[in-house]
């Protein structure tokens, strides 16, 4: 039976195909007699006729299984198919050796798939470049950065130089959705397609609890580094799932209101997430993001008086690096604790912020903003459920996370201050 239904489907590939087989026999001097009244040697008989229906079998089915075996092990090593967060599925002959980045801080994600993730880079978007703390934790592994190319510069597919990257002739193209919506890429995507370049879509900012196991499955495909993606996603979701199963349930009366400031000393008070990125994890906390009650979009700035009025339990600031200039809050990778702690101290001085119950309370974070945006999220999902819940994730450790992270996952470690208590 299995000869049989092999034999069948490999007869079915080469009757749609209508193609010939010319099977050798050295040692054979058969000759067999064909339809025309010739000769025809038996080393060369034809499958099928003209017509590509008649078929003349003078071999045994049991090598024609053993044939179609090495034909459908071909045809599965020669394909894959990539399925990206937008369900889409895009079929490439092998896995790509070398890509374009739109979004420069992808690189990150690579990183957890390979020990040399700058090596599969043609170009690159110019934001990892922006980010001189996350940017210098690879060019110490990879100078070549310097010189590598780039194709774009900030959101929306008219930053994006596609002459640039088809002159690249990558493998394949990685777009973020959070950097260039598919609605807003089908020119960008027409074109590359024309050029036959595949497109793959991952993202990690727009919703990062949902997007990053999806976005690292794509990218593991892609490059032929499933096995690496996997190991990674395995430890994520277990990370993930120990959060949120103890939240699942929380009474309204229990639920903390918290209030997120983003880039937090960058101008007056307050910028703040609205829908999306930083809601999402409040959300799946059961938490009240004050922030989400009044924006509508991603994010804006909310007023001091409604701050006042809703008096968050909880305030929590984002920053980095780039807030130096501007005595904002400076966190990241090059941050040492005394730096990020006077940063902070420094930004609840402002007087609105000072004269809310959470710094009165003590309960004053700090997260260095560049976090949630990379599969290291997982780190700002743990920090965010304890300093919302502080008796129910006592034993979450967010700092042996990370340390697991750098020790058995990530090609170059992250370190620094990357988030801080104001009661330490």
């Amino acid at each position: 039976m299995k000869y049989n239904a092999l034999y069948a489907r490999f007869l079915n590939v080469l009757k749609k195909s209508a193609c010939q087989v010319d099977v050798r026999f050295a040692s054979s001097r058969r000759q067999d007699h064909d339809e025309y009244g010739g000769h025809r040697p038996y080393n060369t008989l034809p499958f099928f006729d003209q017509s590509g229906q008649t078929i003349r079998m003078h071999l045994s089915k049991q090598w024609l299984a053993g044939l179609a075996l090495g034909v459908f092990s071909l045809s599965a090593q020669a394909d894959i198919t990539v399925h990206d967060i937008e369900g889409r599925d895009v079929t490439l002959e092998k896995p790509a050796e070398h890509i374009v980045l739109a979004e420069g801080r992808q690189l990150i994600a690579l990183s957890l798939l390979d020990k040399n993730p700058a090596h599969w880079l043609l170009g690159w978007g110019s934001d990892m470049k922006r980010s001189p703390e996350l940017y210098e934790i690879y060019h110490k592994r990879a100078p070549q950065l310097d010189d590598l190319p780039i194709v774009g510069d900030g959101p929306g597919p008219g930053s994006i130089s596609v002459e640039k990257i088809i002159s690249m002739n990558p493998d394949a193209v990685v777009l973020s959705r959070s950097q260039i919506p598919v609605s807003q890429g089908q020119e960008l995507m027409h074109q590359l397609d024309a050029a036959g370049i595949p497109v793959v879509f991952i993202d990690f900012a727009t919703d990062p609890l949902d997007d990053t196991v999806p976005s690292l499955r794509a990218l593991g495909t892609l490059l032929g580094r499933e096995d690496q993606a996997e190991r990674y996603i395995s430890f994520y979701e277990k990370k993930r799932q120990a959060v949120l199963d103890r939240v699942k349930v929380v009474p309204e009366a229990d639920r903390p209101t918290v209030m997120i400031e983003a880039h937090a000393g960058m101008n007056e008070c307050c910028n703040s997430p609205g829908q999306g990125s930083f809601d999402y994890f409040a959300k799946r906390l059961n938490v009240d993001n004050i922030g989400a009650d009044v924006l509508k979009g991603k994010s804006g700035r909310i007023d001091p008086e409604y701050v006042l009025t809703r008096d968050p339990d909880v305030y929590i600031a984002t920053g980095g690096g780039y807030l130096r200039r501007v005595n904002g809050l400076v966190l990241g990778p090059d941050v040492s604790d005394r730096e990020a702690m006077q940063s902070l101290k420094h930004i609840l001085e402002r007087p609105l912020i000072g004269h809310l119950s959470a710094v009165e309370n003590g309960r004053v974070h700090g997260l260095y903003h560049h976090l949630i945006n990379t599969p290291l999220n997982i780190l700002v999902l743990e920090e965010m459920a304890k300093w919302s819940y502080p008796d129910r994730f006592q034993d979450i450790d967010a700092h042996r996370t990370l340390e697991e992270i750098n020790e058995h996952y990530i090609s170059d470690p992250f370190t620094g201050s990357l988030w801080i208590d104001l009661k330490g």
